[in-house]
């Protein structure tokens, strides 16, 4: 009798169940390991999604853009213009890098407590079944995504208030041939720069939107910030 209660706690012990939190981390982990090893073999494939990335980015972006001043801005664009202008705009592509890095830190933080703290791995485990880690998967492939166009669309409502406010730098734009309008315009003092293309500068000049040819382009001199912005 005496060596049957040993025996049965031994027998228990060695029956728990690992947690489901465990599991979930073995497989996360050989999936990153999989996917690591992948990419490593396929350089040209990470090449290809940064670019689709960043047209994204800059798609999204000058869409709302120029959407805020109702102005049909795709058929003066190319495709390539689009990583143009995403790269025009380093700030947004760095909102985006810093939210999936806040991302990937609290996933971390929540692996750490549960393997620091028992309590709190046990309180939690009913999250980490199979369903989860497939929700983990479509969650890790959608939020850079939804980052993506988040600080993009950010990004142009900000840029265009600026604008309309007259807050951005301002430029005098010289042609090299004058438009042919009424006054036969060959200077726009005060612009401001929108963004640019492959092929065009769009300005914003006496509230209107203009677009000017790289090649009639003499000169782009800075001015000074009107005194009323």
């Amino acid at each position: 009798m005496e060596n049957s209660t040993p025996t049965s706690t031994g027998s228990s012990q060695q029956m728990t169940p690992p947690l489901r939190g465990d599991l979930y981390d073995r497989q996360l982990d050989h999936l990153l390991a999989r996917t690591g090893r992948y990419l490593m073999t396929q350089p040209a494939l990470v090449l290809t999604a940064s670019y689709l990335i960043c047209s994204l980015l800059g798609l999204t972006f000058v869409m709302a853009l120029f959407h805020k001043f109702d102005f049909a801005v795709l058929p003066y664009l190319e495709i390539s213009d689009f990583l143009l202008i995403a790269l025009s705009h380093p700030s947004t592509l760095l909102d985006v890098l810093l939210c999936l890095l806040g991302s990937v830190l609290l996933f971390w933080l929540d692996r750490l407590m549960r393997q620091t703290f028992r309590r709190y791995a046990v309180l939690t485990d009913r999250f980490y079944d199979a369903a989860y880690l497939k929700l983990t998967i479509v969650m890790l492939a959608s939020i850079p995504v939804i980052f993506l166009l988040y600080y993009a669309v950010l990004e142009a409502a900000h840029i265009s208030k600026a604008i309309q406010a007259g807050q951005t730098p301002h430029f005098q734009v010289d042609l090299v041939y004058p438009l042919q309008d009424t006054g036969k315009t060959q200077r726009f003092n005060d612009a401001q720069v929108l963004t640019r293309s492959s092929s065009y500068l769009f300005i914003w000049h006496q509230e209107q939107i203009k677009v000017i040819p790289h090649t009639n382009i003499a000169a782009l001199l800075p001015q000074p910030v009107s005194p009323q912005a």
